[in-house]
C-alpha cells in the first residue's frame, strides 16, 4: 500500500474538496471514510463550505441518502458532526433534511452541532437573488438558494447569523432585517414586492412566496424553536480539545466544486463559498490549519469531467460517450436536476486547481465509468491552434481561444473494477491510466466504483 505518512501532521484526519467542478461523488467518498474510521476510531467531522446549494448522495446501510446542508458524518453512529462558520444555513431546510434522515434511520445517527456563529441563508436572500437573476448576468447557473446573496451579506456586514435567531431579541433583529430586504427588492420596481417573490425550497421541491414578515417571522420561529438543540456556544473549545486527541478520527467535508471558487472559477459562472482545502481554518478558528491535516484528497472522476453551469470548456468528447455517460451513470446535479455537460479530464486544469487548493492526493470515483475497446480522451495542453502552448486560465474569453491537444488512452470493462478487492486485482488498462494520473496530478489514493458503503478501494490505510 503507499502510504502518505507525514509525522508532523496530525494523525487520523482526511480532508475531501473537489479536483474540478464538482458532482464527483465527495458525499459517498466521505462516508466510505467515516465508516473505515467508525470502526475503530471515535469520530468527529466537519463541514466548511457551502449550504443548500449542494447535493451530496451515498449509498448507506442500503439507504440512499442525500444532504444538502448535513455532513455526512451525521449518517454514522458514534460520530459528532459539525456544522462550521464557513457554511450557510437556511434553518428550515435543514430541519427538513433532519426529518427526512429520522424516517430513513429511525432516529439521526450521529450527534449533530452547529456553530452559532454560522451565517443564515434566508428566504429574504433566497428572493433578492432571484430578483438579482432577473437583472444582471450574475444569476446564470445559480441555484436560486441563496447562496451568493447569503455570503455577500456577509462581506457587506449586515450578515444574520445563528447566534442572532437564539437571541432574546431575535423577532426585533429578524423584523428589521425584513424591511431591509423589502426595500432591497421594492428597489427594482412594483413587480419585485418581497412578500410575493418566489422562493426555492427543498420540500416540496417547488417555488413559494418569501411572504409577508409576519410569515416570514412565523416560519423562522417555529424553525427556531426545533433547531435550539443543536446550537453549540463554544465549537472552538471543542475543535481544539478533539484535534489535539490524535486517538479521535476527523474527517473534513468540503461541498462544492474547486473550479467554482469565486477567485478560480470561470467567472460569473462561480459560488460564493471558499471551496478549496487551503481555507479549511476559516471554519475552525485556525485550529485545524489545512497543512496538518495528514491526508488531503481531492476528488475526481477517474475518466471525464462534468459540469453544470454556463462555463464551456475546449472539448473534443464524442458526442455520443457523452450521451453513454449522462444516460449511465445519472449525471443531473442533485440541487437542481440539470444535465451535466461532459468533458475529457484536463490535466491543465487539475493541475491549476491543485496548485490553488494545495491537496496532496487524488480519489479516483467512477472507476467502472469505461467499456472496453473505446478509448479515454484527456486533455494534456491546450494551444492556441497553431501549437504554441496556452494555459487554462478561469476566463470564458480566454478559454474560447483554446485548443485542446488530447492523448488517448485503452479502456477498460467498467464491471471487472468492481471485483477487483485492491489495486492489483485492476484491469492492466486502468493500472495504466491511474499512473498517468499520478505522474500528472497526484498520487492516487482511494478509488471507488458504486455509491455503496463498500464499493471501494484502498491504495493506503489512512492510519
Amino acid at each position: 500500500m503507499k502510504n502518505n505518512k507525514n509525522l508532523d501532521k496530525r494523525p487520523l484526519s482526511v480532508s475531501i474538496e473537489d479536483a474540478f467542478f464538482g458532482d464527483s461523488g465527495k458525499g459517498a467518498v466521505i462516508a466510505k471514510i467515516n465508516r473505515i474510521y467508525s470502526k475503530k476510531y471515535k469520530l468527529y467531522t466537519l463541514r466548511y463550505n457551502g449550504g443548500g446549494n449542494a447535493g451530496h448522495e451515498a449509498e448507506i446501510d442500503g439507504k440512499m441518502v442525500v444532504t444538502h446542508h448535513l455532513p455526512m458524518g451525521v449518517m454514522q453512529e458514534n460520530s459528532t458532526s459539525i456544522i462550521g462558520r464557513g457554511m450557510l444555513i437556511h434553518p428550515e431546510d435543514l430541519l427538513l433534511e433532519i426529518e427526512w434522515t429520522k424516517k430513513l434511520f429511525g432516529g439521526v445517527p450521529g450527534k449533530l452541532l452547529i456553530d452559532e456563529n454560522t451565517i443564515l441563508s434566508l428566504d429574504t436572500h433566497r428572493a433578492l437573488e432571484t430578483v438579482l437573476n432577473v437583472f444582471t448576468s450574475g444569476g446564470r447557473g445559480s441555484t436560486g438558494r441563496g447562496i451568493a446573496t447569503g455570503y455577500a451579506s456577509f462581506y457587506e456586514r449586515h450578515a444574520l447569523m445563528v447566534k442572532d435567531l437564539m437571541g432574546n431579541n431575535w423577532k426585533k433583529i429578524f423584523s428589521d432585517h425584513y424591511k431591509l430586504y423589502e426595500n432591497f427588492t421594492r428597489g427594482f420596481g412594483k413587480d419585485y414586492e418581497l412578500k410575493n417573490v418566489l422562493v426555492i425550497t427543498l420540500n416540496p421541491e417547488k417555488k413559494r412566496r418569501a411572504g409577508t414578515e409576519k410569515e416570514f417571522l412565523t416560519r423562522l420561529g417555529q424553525a427556531r424553536e426545533k433547531i435550539k438543540k443543536y446550537i453549540s456556544d463554544d465549537i472552538y473549545s471543542i475543535l481544539t480539545k478533539v484535534w489535539q486527541d490524535p486517538k479521535i478520527a476527523f474527517t473534513i467535508e468540503g461541498a462544492q466544486g474547486a473550479a467554482l471558487d469565486p477567485f478560480h472559477g470561470v467567472y460569473p459562472d462561480v459560488t460564493a463559498s471558499r471551496c478549496l482545502s487551503r481555507f479549511i481554518n476559516d471554519s475552525t478558528y485556525n485550529v485545524i490549519l489545512p497543512e496538518d491535516i495528514s491526508y488531503r484528497l481531492a476528488v475526481m472522476k477517474t475518466t471525464y469531467m462534468s459540469s453544470v453551469g454556463i462555463r464551456k470548456l475546449p472539448t473534443l468528447f464524442d458526442p455520443k460517450v457523452v450521451d453513454w455517460i449522462q444516460q449511465s451513470f445519472d449525471e443531473r446535479g442533485r440541487s437542481t436536476g440539470r444535465l451535466r455537460e461532459i468533458y475529457e479530464i484536463s490535466i491543465p486544469i487539475a493541475r491549476y486547481i491543485k496548485r490553488a487548493a494545495g491537496y496532496d492526493g487524488l480519489v479516483a470515483t467512477h472507476l467502472d465509468a469505461s467499456r472496453k475497446n473505446s478509448k479515454i480522451p484527456v486533455v494534456t495542453r491546450y494551444t492556441n491552434g497553431n501549437g504554441e502552448e496556452k494555459p487554462y486560465l478561469p476566463f470564458q474569453a480566454s478559454l474560447n481561444l483554446l485548443k485542446p491537444e488530447i492523448t488517448n488512452f485503452e479502456g477498460w470493462e467498467g464491471d471487472k473494477v468492481k471485483k477487483a478487492k485492491s489495486p492489483k486485482d485492476l484491469p492492466k488498462e486502468t493500472k495504466t491510466y491511474l499512473e498517468f494520473l499520478e505522474k500528472t496530478i497526484a498520487p492516487v489514493l482511494f478509488g471507488t466504483y458504486g455509491p455503496g458503503l463498500s464499493d471501494y478501494i484502498l491504495w493506503t490505510d489512512f492510519e
